[in-house]
């Protein structure tokens, strides 16, 4: 899967783009504030119709514009795709592809980018809601249906919570039906960290790393799911009452991310920390090519800020050697090979592709 042009109207400062990258390597190169994220955000909404930097989709618009559009030709197995999106200030959303409205899930199956930025190490750092999400984001980029249980478990918790507010002791019809959803969410997780430390294993007997990076998610048993379930409500019964919230499910389960069998948030710098994420990353990239056969697109905005030189170029050489399609922000040109890379430099939103 390629991008063969991205053409973008009033996303951010960007007013006007239009450019046709290399299939390989894009390098986006310019001062900060010039509008490098820009382009990386740009894809990834097209990807996934969020941003990674906002949670209102509206802030994307320019703001002297009311209305943003993006238009994607994209290459997958030599079939070409035509994405446009456009959204206005009222929050309103179109999504066309081929010139039709695409039926369900099938518009995120158009456009995939898996994204590394420096602030989402604070997924690994921060508060167990931030490793839910990049776990939950991970496992909706194979399957798209997860999302759509996810949504069923959200809106079943929040009816579970408005009845624990209440005076009723005895009517708790939604605790059933929790349990068939959060069971469904806990299989997927089990699963997907399980492949996740098998590909950390492979990466590392073949690339020969010196750290060994795992996760866990060792609060339940796969074959035991629902008796765990059904017995942390149970135990958690009175307290639930007391507080109005349902104390028991995925909502509230954490991940820990370690080196060298180490809680990363304890004992590891941050250069290991980075090093990890972004081994990840490249174990995510290795699981969408085993399941769909090809590579998705990847972005990287600033890679290695805070990584050693020697780290910075391992990682690096690593993930270029296992992906499609690259676009990769940077201040300075780099030492590179002419082949297979274009670079793009951008002053104040407008583009211009670099002679190297």
């Amino acid at each position: 899967m390629y991008i063969k042009n991205i053409k973008i109207d009033n996303f951010r400062n960007i007013e006007k783009c239009n450019i046709n990258p290399d299939k390989k390597i894009n390098f986006i190169y310019g001062e900060n504030a010039q509008g490098k994220t820009n382009l990386i955000e740009t894809i990834y909404y097209s990807s996934l119709f969020k941003s990674f930097r906002t949670n209102k989709n509206i802030n994307l618009i320019n703001y002297k514009k009311e209305k943003l559009f993006i238009k994607i030709d994209i290459v997958n197995n030599e079939v070409n795709n035509i994405l446009k999106i456009s959204l206005t200030n009222k929050n309103v959303k179109e999504i066309i592809v081929n010139d039709k409205k695409p039926d369900n899930y099938n518009f995120y199956r158009v456009l995939n980018s898996i994204i590394y930025f420096p602030d989402e190490i604070s997924y690994l750092k921060n508060y167990p809601a931030y490793r839910r999400n990049l776990i939950d984001r991970s496992i909706f980029y194979i399957n798209n249906e997860y999302i759509n249980i996810f949504k069923k478990y959200t809106k079943c918790l929040k009816q579970r919570n408005i009845f624990l507010k209440s005076d009723d002791n005895e009517n708790d019809i939604w605790k059933d039906q929790l349990i068939e959803y959060a069971y469904l969410i806990i299989k997927e997780r089990i699963n997907y960290i399980d492949k996740i430390n098998n590909y950390f294993i492979i990466l590392n007997k073949k690339e020969n790393i010196k750290e060994n990076y795992s996760i866990e998610y060792s609060k339940y048993k796969k074959e035991n799911i629902k008796d765990e379930l059904f017995n942390g409500f149970k135990k958690n019964k009175l307290k639930e009452k007391k507080y109005g919230f349902t104390l028991t499910g995925p909502h509230i389960d954490d991940f820990i991310f370690s080196v060298n069998g180490n809680n990363i948030n304890k004992y590891s710098s941050e250069g290991q920390k980075r090093s990890l994420l972004l081994s990840y990353k490249q174990a995510q990239i290795l699981d969408y090519k085993d399941v769909y056969g090809y590579y998705p697109i990847l972005l990287f905005d600033d890679i290695g800020s805070e990584l050693d030189a020697s780290r910075k170029i391992n990682i690096f050489n690593r993930l270029l050697e296992n992906s499609g399609q690259v676009f990769i922000t940077i201040m300075d040109i780099p030492d590179i090979d002419k082949d297979n890379t274009k670079v793009f430099e951008v002053r104040n939103g407008d583009f211009s592709e670099f002679i190297i």
